[in-house]
């Protein structure tokens, strides 16, 4: 397994930005509690959301509860976001055109940018964000993220499906925002609860994160198909960016906090589990 974190902007000019962006979102929130309600409402009216690329290929691969957006503001209300994945049929998923193993390719985007790419079985990307702004003014938030993948012997299995020569491969591409690239090749490979979030506000409330991965593996396994290696390519990024190639059988990226910048005035919390299981 790999990762590598980069910034491509100069160090000290990204922690001056963020300095002077947490000063004027700090003031901007407290003054404007009472007109803002309406701004909030307008914001979700606007296309302020990353680019979000994945392909995926093989069985009970998950992509669930993932976030990108340029801006989120919550004022005086509780939010609650909670998303249920659950694979337990083990049919094989494509979301892509190839037939050479999942490929995703990140292009040019005003804001965040994830690309996300699995090959093989019980491959879960969930819970992950990597949101600019957020911005919480005397309400709360709370984020439950829930993947469950179980395969209990009862259906074929990868190896019967034909392999592929070529392992996971995620291209990332030019984004004015943070960035998160990711690979994973095998079998119960997860990467979960992870942050790439830049800024995040909270005054006088609760922003809470929670996610639970869980991915177990009750067939034989006989035949198992081997794979290309996962393979990550960096882009560039305006911000931080997160690179991950995870290969072969149970690697756990999980609940990395990341180097954003949080302004707890209130509460901020984020919490991640992530569990594994093989064998009959």
């Amino acid at each position: 397994m790999a990762q590598r974190g980069r910034h491509v902007a100069p160090k000290a000019g990204m922690q001056k930005f963020r300095r002077a962006a947490v000063v004027v979102l700090t003031a901007g929130a407290l003054a404007s509690v009472g007109t803002s309600a309406a701004f909030a409402d307008m914001l979700e009216d606007l296309p302020l959301n990353g680019d979000q690329n994945l392909d995926q290929d093989g069985q009970q691969n998950l992509n669930c509860g993932n976030s990108a957006r340029l801006i989120r503001l919550n004022v005086a209300e509780t939010e609650h976001r909670n998303r249920f994945c659950a694979e337990g049929d083990g049919h094989t998923r494509h979301q892509g055109a190839r037939t050479d193993g999942s490929l995703a390719v990140g292009g040019t985007t005003l804001g965040p940018q994830t690309n996300t790419a699995q090959t093989g079985k019980q491959n879960v990307y969930c819970g992950n964000t990597a949101d600019l702004v957020t911005v919480n003014v005397t309400g709360d938030m709370y984020w439950d993220t829930t993947c469950v993948v179980t395969d209990r012997g009862h259906h074929r299995g990868a190896h019967e499906r034909g392999g592929h020569p070529r392992g996971a491969r995620a291209v990332g591409g030019t984004s004015t925002g943070p960035q998160l690239n990711t690979a994973q090749t095998g079998e119960q490979n997860l990467y979960c609860g992870n942050s790439a979030d830049t800024i995040t506000l909270s005054v006088e409330g609760t922003i809470s994160k929670r996610t639970t991965c869980v991915a177990a593996d009750h067939s034989d396994g006989a035949g198992d198909t081997h794979l290309g290696r996962a393979s990550v390519r960096p882009g560039e990024a305006v911000g931080l960016e997160t690179n991950t190639a995870q290969d072969g059988k149970q690697n756990q990226t999980c609940g990395n906090p990341g180097t954003g910048v949080d302004v707890p005035v209130g509460q901020i919390t984020r919490q991640a589990s992530c569990t594994v299981h093989a064998g009959p």
